[in-house]
C-alpha cells in the first residue's frame, strides 16, 4: 500500500485505473514490423507538451501511438474527489505516486506488445538515460524532439503555466530553483542516451528546437539528423539543418539573456505573474514571490 498524508491506495485500485484506461488508450492500436518511440524532451517549462500536442499530434503521423501519460489520468485516484477540493495544486502533489504507477502499466504493456509509444521526458529522472538502450535492444526506432531553452526561461514559463492552470482548474504545480537545477544536471546522460538510441537503429531521428524570451520565443528548430546503419554496423547521418551534437543543446542552455529588450520582457513576464499571485495567493508557495523578484532585480535596467 502506498501512503502520502491523509490519501491511500492499494495495487488493487491501480490494476482497476489501468483497466479502465486501456480499454480505450489501446483500442485500435496496432504493432507495427518496427515499433516507434516518439520522445518529445525538455525541462518542465520549456514547451514540450504545447509542441507535442500542438505540431506534432496533429500531423495524424501518431494516431497508432499509445501516450504514457495524460493529466486525466490522475482523476482516477480513488480519493481524487476529495483532494480537488483542496485545490488543483493539492490534487497533483498527492496523485503523483499514483499516477506514475498507471504510466508504468500503460508502458510495461505498450513495450511488451511492441506498440508504438509517445514519452514525455522532462530530464527529472535518470532512468530515462537507461532506458534508450533496452528500448534499441528491442527494436525500437526513436524519433527524438528535444526543446532546448535556459533554466530561467523554463522557470518563468513554469510560473505562468501553474497560473493558468489555476484559473483553468488543471492540475499543475509550481517547480522549484533545486528542481530545475537536478534536472539541468541529468540533462548531459539523458541526451546522449537518446543519440546512442537514435545511432542504434536505421531511420531514427534528433531533433533540437531552440526557445527564449524575446523572438525566441516562438520555437525554432535549429538542428534536425536522420541515422541510417549500415550492414558493417556503420552509421551515417542526413540533415534538413545542421547535424545534432549535443554541443548545440548546450549553447542554448547557456545562451543567457543581454539584450534590453529581452531584460525588459522578462521584467514584465515576471511583474504580471506577481499580478496573478494576488488572485491566488491561498495557493502560492512563497518561493514564487522570491523567485519572481529575484529575477527582477537581476534584470532590470538601472
Amino acid at each position: 500500500m502506498s501512503v502520502a498524508p491523509k490519501y491511500t491506495y492499494t495495487p488493487e485500485q491501480v490494476t482497476a485505473a489501468f483497466d479502465e484506461i486501456k480499454a480505450t488508450l489501446f483500442s485500435g492500436i496496432t504493432a507495427e514490423a518496427i515499433p516507434k518511440i516518439l520522445v518529445v524532451a525538455g525541462l518542465q517549462g520549456s514547451g514540450k507538451t504545447y509542441l507535442l500536442e500542438k505540431t506534432l499530434l496533429p500531423s495524424n503521423r501518431y494516431n497508432n501511438y499509445v501516450r504514457l501519460y495524460l493529466p486525466d489520468y490522475r482523476k482516477k485516484h480513488p480519493q481524487y474527489t476529495e483532494m480537488i477540493k483542496l485545490g488543483v495544486l493539492h490534487a497533483y502533489e498527492h496523485t503523483e505516486a499514483f499516477v506514475r504507477e498507471i504510466s508504468k502499466k500503460i508502458f510495461t504493456q505498450a513495450f511488451t506488445g511492441k506498440f508504438n509509444i509517445i514519452m514525455e521526458c522532462a530530464f527529472d529522472s535518470l532512468d530515462f538515460a537507461a532506458f534508450p538502450q533496452s528500448a534499441t535492444a528491442a527494436g525500437y526506432q526513436f524519433e527524438t524532439h528535444i526543446v532546448g531553452c535556459t533554466q530561467e526561461f523554463a522557470h518563468v514559463s513554469s510560473i505562468k503555466r501553474a497560473f493558468k492552470s489555476l484559473e483553468a482548474l488543471e492540475m499543475e504545480r509550481f517547480l522549484t530553483v533545486s528542481t530545475l537545477d537536478a534536472s539541468m544536471s541529468y540533462a548531459p546522460a539523458i541526451i546522449l542516451a537518446f543519440e546512442t538510441a537514435a545511432k542504434a537503429v536505421s531511420g531514427s531521428q534528433v531533433n533540437v528546437y531552440e526557445r527564449g524570451f524575446g523572438l525566441l520565443n516562438e520555437r525554432t528548430l535549429i538542428a534536425q539528423s536522420t541515422y541510417s546503419k549500415g550492414v558493417d554496423g556503420s552509421v551515417t547521418t542526413t540533415t534538413t539543418k545542421v547535424n545534432f551534437a549535443y554541443s548545440i543543446y548546450s549553447n542554448i542552455i547557456d545562451n543567457y539573456v543581454f539584450a534590453a529588450s529581452d531584460r525588459d520582457e522578462v521584467v514584465k513576464e515576471c511583474h504580471l505573474a506577481l499580478l496573478k499571485t494576488t488572485t491566488h495567493a491561498s495557493h502560492v508557495p512563497n518561493f514564487v514571490y522570491n523567485d519572481l523578484y529575484a529575477y527582477i532585480v537581476k534584470h532590470v535596467n538601472r
